[in-house]
């Protein structure tokens, strides 16, 4: 067993578990791996040298970062503006290794400060480290992470894992290791729409012209989904009311719930979908839904045409035994008509 940081002076527990799993993932931990580098914090200092390592950068081509104070230029490997002289071959290797391994720090520390910036408001953590060979696949797979967007991803992947451990599987993490920055954007926008029923995520998919027409979303998009995992490759169907004995269905779609009372509907409804599978249902977890509420009225209304009573909700607590409190109840119409 590793050594366990069960007490580290100034840090919250959640904190602390993500120094523990930096740890294991890396082997030490230092301030940059906590610490965002906050660009209005140095605004002034970053302003007053901007040109100057704009000239830098411009003339020879270079990428350049301002640290604490010191300028830190790195060299693009297939890149000889400042190689002078003819230097050995395991010089030029050298500085290519040293030039990636720096990148792939850099890279590591973006996105464990992102994962600090998250875990910074919690309060408790649970007392389970994330499996160490998740662990090990994590880091792999961060130092290559450039992109600022997909860091920030990566950022919320793990402190994520670090408040429920298992909640990202390692196909989730071979998943989004592929994701483009496009294929992140598409597929936020789908999530945006997401509807639970009976726990599971989906996109009402009963009036394709709603989809078009107000959200500019298409079956090339939930194709394209289909194609990275995210969601299932064909529509498929819910069945609900599909017994007697069931009065009332619910979906929630972030703070929203849609309550449907069966009312005059007399035999089972059956409601097409866009499904999430199981890569996409985590994925969700890394986005803010707060739940389209034109979009749940379209959906409440497909409801109402069926002859069922229809309300929305605002919902203002989820409890631990799964129950929800809400507020504002207000009925669906037909059409034309007010909620």
């Amino acid at each position: 067993m590793g050594i366990e940081i069960s007490d580290i002076v100034g840090l919250s527990k959640p904190l602390t578990r993500l120094v523990e799993v930096i740890s294991k993932g890396v082997g030490a931990v230092s301030q940059p791996y906590l610490i965002r580098k906050k660009a209005d914090a140095k605004a002034y200092e970053v302003h007053t040298i901007a040109s100057a390592l704009k000239e830098v950068a411009d003339k020879y081509h270079l990428p350049v970062v301002f640290k604490g104070g010191e300028v830190d230029v790195w060299q693009k490997p297939e890149d000889g503006t400042l190689v002078l002289n003819h230097d050995l071959p395991v010089i030029r290797s050298n500085r290519r290794v040293d030039y990636q391994q720096r990148k792939c720090q850099h890279n590591i520390e973006s996105i464990t400060a992102a994962a600090a910036e998250e875990l910074a408001g919690e309060s408790d953590v649970s007392s389970e480290l994330p499996d160490e060979d998740w662990i090990s696949r994590f880091f792999r797979t961060a130092e290559d992470v450039s992109s600022t967007q997909m860091q920030e991803l990566w950022g919320r992947i793990l402190a994520g894992e670090i408040k429920k451990p298992r909640s990202y599987s390692l196909k989730t993490l071979d998943f989004v290791r592929n994701l483009t920055k496009d294929d992140a954007d598409m597929l936020e926008r789908l999530s945006k729409l997401a509807v639970s029923y009976e726990g599971w995520p989906f996109i009402p998919c009963h009036n394709d012209k709603w989809l078009a027409d107000k959200r500019k979303i298409y079956h090339s998009h939930y194709f394209a989904a289909g194609e990275l995992g995210a969601m299932y490759p064909t529509d498929l169907i819910y069945r609900t009311f599909r017994s007697s004995e069931i009065n009332q269905e619910t979906f929630i779609a972030g703070n929203i719930l849609l309550i449907v009372d069966r009312a005059k509907i007399t035999s089972e409804i059956e409601l097409p979908v866009w499904k999430f599978t199981n890569i996409g249902k985590e994925i969700l977890q890394l986005i803010k839904i707060d739940g389209d509420l034109d979009q749940i009225i379209e959906l409440g209304r497909f409801y109402v045409r069926q002859r069922a009573v229809v309300k929305v909700a605002d919902i203002i607590e989820r409890l631990p035994n799964g129950l929800i409190n809400y507020t504002n109840v207000r009925e669906i119409h037909h059409p034309g008509k007010n909620v």
